[in-house]
């Protein structure tokens, strides 16, 4: 696949910064809250767990938006949130960031759904979305990243643009679909949920790193930056995040973008322009 030797403006480095802003449907919750992990209770509703999912909508993403301040991000966003709490999406598309659908809730897998049933679903997260902020949205990304074999062709008919679905390459790719090309960009490997488990700091040192490398490379790069807004959004956890961001407005050759901006470039430059 051919790529392009830098980004607009002559940067070595895109800097993807992805928040998920997302909810279970009522009798589910995240296998990894605190209180689900230590002490499970099996057959009844874990009604802590529930509420620390909530923490993302009622308090993290607030203190995200003030981390970002100038830079823009790509949220993705639960059908069920914005059914719920369309005001908060609305403030998140008003404040500059894009707007991605992340299916219907995090228990609502595509690998677990039959096309029919996936299609119904695409239809109502992008009708969802567009009612919460007025614009309809042209990225996905699937809960656990995992779509069905059907997913990139559904998106493609819906009117995507791009997926984050695919683990398979460092820098984005153009993916041939029965309804013309999808943008992949790949999600990324780290994360709050997974790497915060060693401590604030070395998530931090992480990423730090992380971008260090990439501009040290030939280029050009991609620099990934995943934060869930209900565990992320916390402090001290979200103090890192802060630090983070600070070390790329530092950093003069990365391109902060959002996926859609990414997305448009890769399938203009890449021949996926139909």
């Amino acid at each position: 696949m051919r790529t392009e030797n830098e980004w607009p403006g002559g940067r070595k480095i895109v800097a993807l910064v992805t928040i998920a802003l997302e909810t279970w449907s009522p009798g589910h919750w995240p296998a990894y809250a605190p209180m689900a992990t230590a002490w499970p209770l099996p057959g009844v509703d874990d009604t802590h767990s529930t509420s620390w999912a909530d923490y993302g909508v009622t308090t993290g993403i607030w203190r995200l938006l003030d981390l970002l301040d100038d830079l823009p991000a790509t949220v993705g966003v639960s059908g069920l949130v914005a059914e719920r709490y369309p005001e908060t999406v609305r403030a998140v598309h008003e404040a500059g960031h894009e707007i991605a659908a992340h299916s219907w809730a995090q228990d609502v897998v595509p690998a677990l759904l039959d096309a029919d049933t996936e299609r119904a679903g695409i239809r109502r997260c992008t009708d969802v979305l567009r009612r919460a902020t007025g614009v309809r949205p042209t990225g996905w990304m699937s809960p656990r990243a995992t779509g069905s074999r059907h997913t990139d062709d559904l998106l493609a008919e819906a009117g995507y643009r791009w997926t984050g679905d695919h683990g398979d390459h460092d820098l984005p790719q153009v993916l041939s679909t029965a309804h013309g090309p999808l943008a992949s960009l790949m999600h990324s490997e780290h994360s709050d949920v997974r790497d915060a488990a060693a401590g604030p700091y070395a998530y931090r040192d992480l990423h730090r790193e992380l971008l260090d490398q990439l501009l040290a490379a030939p280029g050009p790069g991609v620099f990934r930056l995943t934060v869930h807004a209900h565990v992320g959004g916390r402090p001290p956890l979200a103090g890192m995040v802060g630090q983070i961001l600070d070390h790329i407005r530092s950093s003069g050759e990365v391109w902060v973008a959002t996926h859609a901006q990414v997305a448009e470039h890769v399938l203009a430059h890449l021949g996926g322009t139909s």
